[in-house]
């Protein structure tokens, strides 16, 4: 999966400069109706479902979009500087009973958790200390029987760090299984968020619809394996006006008869335009989001 990062930020790039068609990631088309159709879905028994680590890598830069004699363009040097931030959460998962037909919950264990770059600069050390403390600990991962995100949930401000870290990475992942049987070919929509910083500090969503297409299964060691490529279009930033632009693609790997990824990469390269706000001129934040999931 990693061998294919270079290759999908190439694509991207070839996309952002006008030169692709649209689609991030292209798929040789095939006859939906030529293959057997399969149910995709989270398995709702209870159990081990595996050793998983999530990365999320996150490089930004706020562009003020000032002439050279701008007398603010000293004063916002330091707010327009790059910044780059990379988690890393190993955990075991364990699934809990289904409580609901189109509910699924997951406990983590985690094993290790690590945020490197300018956000650990906002942590004290009694807030590390704590958070190091807490290494075994869990949270609970709520899913669709698709696999949509439906939230983490912890059990005290401790552990809390980690949650919103993990919360960040999955909801960047392109975790939706189809509507219906799927077979070689078949598309479906849904959606996903990326966090990407505003001007004032904040954080907002970013709002990308995804097409997926259903490229092949074959039958590995393990069992039956669904590879599945996805690309996206930004929609919309939540609860702000600003244009977005940008692109969105990736694969994974889906294990049928084990319902549960084994296998996700998905890279956003995006751009939002903020109206004047807060006093501040008229800005851009260039994103690019890395976000990883691989079961060991």
């Amino acid at each position: 999966m990693k061998a294919r990062l270079a290759s999908l930020l190439a694509v991207l790039c070839l996309v952002d400069a006008g030169l692709g068609a649209g689609r991030a990631v292209s798929q040789e088309q095939r006859d939906p109706d030529a293959g057997p159709r399969l149910l995709l879905r989270i398995a709702a028994d209870s159990g081990l479902v595996g050793h998983f680590k999530w990365t999320g890598r996150e490089n930004y830069r706020l562009v003020f979009d000032l002439p050279a004699d701008d007398p603010r363009v000293e004063l916002l040097a330091s707010a327009s500087a790059p910044r780059e931030n990379t988690i890393e959460i190993a955990g075991t998962l364990v699934s809990a009973p289904s409580v609901s037909p189109d509910e699924r919950r997951h406990y983590i264990y985690w094993l290790g958790f690590r945020v490197a770059g300018d956000e650990q600069r906002g942590l004290t050390p009694l807030q590390w200390d704590s958070i190091f403390n807490k290494v075994g600990r869990q949270a609970v991962l709520r899913f669709t029987s698709r696999g949509q995100p439906l939230g983490v949930d912890v059990g005290s401000e401790a552990v809390r760090p980690v949650g919103n870290a993990l919360a960040r990475v999955m909801s960047t992942l392109a975790l939706a299984l189809p509507a219906d049987s799927a077979a070689e070919g078949s598309s479906w929509e849904d959606m996903v968020a990326v966090p990407v910083a505003a001007p004032d500090g904040s954080r907002k969503l970013a709002v990308i619809r995804v097409t997926y297409r259903l490229t092949r299964y074959d039958w590995e060691a393990d069992g039956l394996k669904a590879h599945i490529a996805f690309d996206g279009r930004p929609e919309r930033v939540e609860g702000v006006e600003a244009e977005i632009s940008g692109t969105y693609g990736g694969e994974s790997v889906f294990s049928v008869g084990k319902g549960r990824y084994d296998q996700m990469l998905s890279v956003a390269r995006l751009e939002v335009k903020w109206a004047d706000s807060g006093g501040l001129p008229p800005s851009r934040t260039v994103v690019e989001w890395t976000s990883e999931l691989i079961r060991r």
